[in-house]
């Protein structure tokens, strides 16, 4: 795992409890070792100073400090947690395949690359066989000969492992993008693409979406660098998209646009194929302002949709109505079949949330993916698209849950137990308290209470009841209120 992703999954893990976790329970959720969680753990408190942002308490776990806001931590800079590592193996490949991607397909001398690094021939010769098997994925081959390393393949593959290695998706704002990224990038280049990507916004008088908006980003930052390094010898292939019918004027025109000012800005001549791609990456971002009726939806769009309704909804046993979901559906299928058809990734930064806070939706709709992919003959779908999709379901699901009913009992039903009531109406106000009562007034009548969740009792008792009881203090103490939405939390994972 790479260490930045690790830093940001071990907070992600963090944030979503109010109760402490173990490094033991980190590790297997991470599928790293307890001295690596603790190392790094360590590491992301050294960065970010007093007070400390994770804390220790013997005997009980790991859990973020309550005294600093959760704010901080989106706020915490990629590149400076990846700072802490910048030597690591990982981040040394990432750097070198970088160097090597952009001037592909030319040699460079192994020792000129590898210089600072200060490494022996051994762990060079590790790096070069763990270099070639990451570049499979992407159709590329490393070669080596006379000394000298280069990475051969077709363009377009070139441009995605470069975009691999340059996630930047983590950034939103375009503002901010410099600072987060934890790739070395050009402030020049990137201050000139930033506003080129909000004067297309401009043109279009629209506002492009996340992540399309670091889609495009991406894709014209490398297409300048390339050029830089390369020339022409770095350009898309003629003929792929030109024999596409049907362009969007407006989106051809801003390509068009976009095409002359990055000439102008890099001093170079970009051939039609480059602005077609241009074009592609606009198509592809859920720009488009759709009536809100099925007439103009293309069938295949529609079929697909429909398919993920029926299919999310049989599996997962929920009644999710059509019209509810159909038109978000559609709105991120149609540009989605047009980046599948074109290789473009769109990446998802919240995928590892997703999985964590909804997993059977997103196995449900990952599910569903492969077998759309199959039945309508299109390319893999990534789990990134799939991450977004489940976002939908988990949205139309959360909306129709109903409210947490819950039952408060303590040993008479009045005094400490109407206090109580008064306490968790503050806490909790979503919830329904359907009654106030004694254990054995409960005991009595426990039929006329079998739809509530769960039972807050201020003392332990058994009941044959298969409804949870959460025993609580009369003060209602922080910890009893995390004992409460640990519960809900659970219900939750249960039901989705």
């Amino acid at each position: 795992m790479v260490k930045v992703k690790l830093d940001r999954e071990i907070l992600n893990l963090l944030e979503q409890t109010a109760n402490f976790m173990t490094a033991k329970e980190l590790s297997t959720k991470l599928n790293v070792s307890t001295k690596t969680i603790y190392r790094a753990i360590n590491q992301i408190n050294d960065k970010v100073g007093d007070p400390k942002l994770i804390v220790a308490s013997k005997g009980k776990g790991i859990q973020l400090n309550q005294d600093r806001s959760t704010d901080q931590l989106t706020q915490m800079p990629s590149a400076n947690l990846s700072a802490m590592n910048s030597l690591s193996p990982s981040r040394r490949r990432e750097q070198v395949l970088l160097r090597l991607l952009y001037v592909s397909s030319r040699a460079i001398k192994i020792s000129s690359i590898y210089e600072r690094f200060y490494v022996s021939d051994s762990v060079i010769n590790n790096d070069e066989k763990v270099m070639e098997d990451w570049l499979k994925k992407f159709n590329l081959t490393l070669r080596r000969a006379n000394r000298e390393i280069s990475i051969l393949g077709a363009e377009a593959d070139v441009r995605r492992a470069i975009s691999a290695l340059t996630d930047v998706s983590g950034v939103i704002d375009f503002n901010n993008i410099f600072s987060k990224s934890n790739v070395s990038l050009n402030q020049r280049d990137v201050n000139f693409v930033i506003r080129l990507v909000r004067e297309a916004e401009k043109d279009l008088g629209v506002d492009i979406p996340y992540p399309y908006d670091i889609n495009i980003f991406s894709h014209i930052y490398i297409l300048i660098n390339r050029y830089k390094n390369v020339g022409h010898n770095g350009a898309m292939p003629e003929g792929m998209q030109e024999s596409k019918q049907n362009y969007n004027f407006d989106l051809l025109h801003c390509a068009q646009n976009i095409t002359r000012k990055i000439e102008k800005y890099a001093n170079i001549k970009l051939p039609l194929s480059e602005t077609l791609y241009i074009y592609e990456y606009l198509e592809s971002s859920r720009i488009y302002n759709f009536d809100e009726t099925t007439e103009k939806i293309p069938f295949k769009v529609l079929s697909i949709a429909e398919e993920y309704i029926s299919n999310v909804s049989r599996i997962l046993d929920q009644n999710i109505e059509k019209g509810d979901i159909l038109l978000d559906l559609v709105k991120h299928i149609r540009p989605m079949l047009n980046r599948l058809t074109n290789g473009i990734y769109a990446n998802n930064e919240l995928l590892g949330q997703i999985k964590n806070e909804y997993p059977k939706i997103f196995d449900a709709v990952q599910h569903t993916s492969h077998l759309i992919s199959n039945k309508f003959d299109l390319p893999e779908i990534p789990d990134g698209e799939s991450g977004f999709i489940s976002i939908y379901f988990a949205r139309e699901i959360e909306d129709k849950r109903q409210p947490t009913r819950v039952l408060i009992t303590c040993t008479t039903g009045v005094g400490t137990a109407q206090l109580l009531k008064v306490k968790v109406n503050k806490s909790f106000p979503n919830f329904i308290i359907d009654d106030v009562l004694s254990i054995g007034q409960y005991e009595e009548n426990k039929f006329n209470y079998k739809d509530v969740d769960f039972i807050i009792s201020t003392v332990p008792f058994k009941s044959d009841s298969k409804i949870p009881i959460i025993v609580v203090s009369a003060l209602f103490t922080q910890r009893d209120q995390n004992a409460i939405r640990e519960t809900i939390n659970s219900l939750k994972g249960a039901k989705v």
